[in-house]
């Protein structure tokens, strides 16, 4: 039976869920059978309830203007979570993301995400024994046209075609399960 993949990232205010730092975009893109499933994605801005630093606005771009008027995530977490489902949520750095998910389970009252997950930093050690593991260094190095821009869609694109890349690497995408963990929440 094949698995769907759920590639996700996510853009935030900051590195520190714990400090008061919360999402501002997410992005999900479904694999289904070594395919990227573009016209079934997940995108959406977040008004985090919270300013965005001027330094992280340089990162991502993204300004308090640009998401004041988006929904907050106790309208866009639900439907994410919906969204999400029982598939296995793929990402670069993933436990970051979740943790974010977490924050937003307990502000918005909805169950915790619960899924397997597999990190492709940890993959990417796999493959490649030495060097940087951005998402940009590890996509040049499996020669990756696409470049993560800090945008969630984009990075989550980019993400998608470097875990089918070092699936290949690894003998098929049917071995990843082998990099699954299972989220707590």
């Amino acid at each position: 039976m094949k698995k769907i993949y759920l590639v996700i990232d996510t853009e935030t205010t900051g590195s520190s869920p714990l400090g008061g730092d919360r999402i501002l975009e997410i992005a999900a893109i479904p694999i289904y059978g070594n395919k990227i499933l573009h016209n079934l994605s997940f995108q959406s801005l977040v008004n985090p309830l919270v300013l965005i630093p001027a330094q992280i606005t340089g990162i991502h771009g993204l300004k308090n203007e640009d998401v004041s008027q988006e929904p907050t995530m106790a309208e866009v977490f639900p439907r994410f979570r919906d969204y999400v489902g029982s598939a296995t949520i793929v990402g670069h750095n993933i436990v970051n993301d979740m943790t974010f998910f977490d924050i937003a389970s307990k502000e918005t009252g909805v169950l915790p995400l619960t899924n397997n997950y597999i990190d492709t930093i940890e993959i990417a050690h796999e493959v490649f024994s030495e060097g940087s593991y951005s998402l940009k260094s590890v996509a040049g190095r499996l020669k990756i046209r696409d470049v993560p821009t800090h945008r969630a869609m984009d990075d989550a694109r980019v993400t998608a075609k470097v875990f089918l890349a070092l699936a290949r690497r690894l003998g098929g995408i049917s071995e990843m399960i082998k990099y699954e963990k299972k989220w707590r929440g």
